[in-house]
């Protein structure tokens, strides 16, 4: 600790996914819970454009890094051959699943994330967006529910329906 304080530093990256039509969100055929109701499964991996993404940025942190001349480098970025896997990736901000958008027609829920089909379910979560941006979410998953909350108490209460005509 004493060789190493104000001596150490870490440079990493952080990318982003976009959506794909084979990631999804689905019950699973052979899991359940306690009381036998299916569990939700996942199904997603790495693309090759996340993968070559990811080892483009680590040439451009490893030249700096190495430009900073240290005296021990530890690098941690996905190969060409990656798969995702829960028990070493940690840090993840999975979202989707009911997708805010203008139109029923190519999304789940208005921008009052109000479903477009039963007009007294409202979903608030990262479900909104089609692909995480890279960063933590949570302040904009703050912004549209408080957004939503506001058009239910303001206008939704007084005049229950569709908050947006489709």
């Amino acid at each position: 600790m004493v060789d190493w304080y104000g001596r150490s530093m870490k440079i990493g990256i952080t990318t982003t996914c976009m959506s794909y039509r084979g990631h999804h969100l689905d019950l699973d055929p052979n899991y359940k819970d306690p009381w036998g109701q299916p569990l939700l499964r996942m199904t997603f991996d790495w693309r090759q454009n996340e993968l070559k993404l990811q080892r483009y940025l680590r040439d451009i942190v490893l030249g700096i890094a190495k430009e900073l001349g240290p005296d021990h480098i530890n690098e941690n970025f996905l190969s060409l051959d990656s798969h995702w896997d829960i028990t070493k990736y940690v840090s993840t901000h999975n979202v989707g699943g009911a997708i805010m958008g203008d139109s029923p027609r190519d999304s789940a829920l208005n921008r009052y994330l109000q479903s477009w089909d039963v007009h007294n379910v409202f979903v608030p979560g990262g479900n909104a967006f089609p692909q995480n941006f890279q960063a933590n979410p949570t302040a904009t998953i703050g912004a549209i529910t408080l957004f939503a909350a506001e058009a239910i108490k303001k206008q939704y209460l007084k005049n229950p329906g569709p908050l947006v005509q489709a």
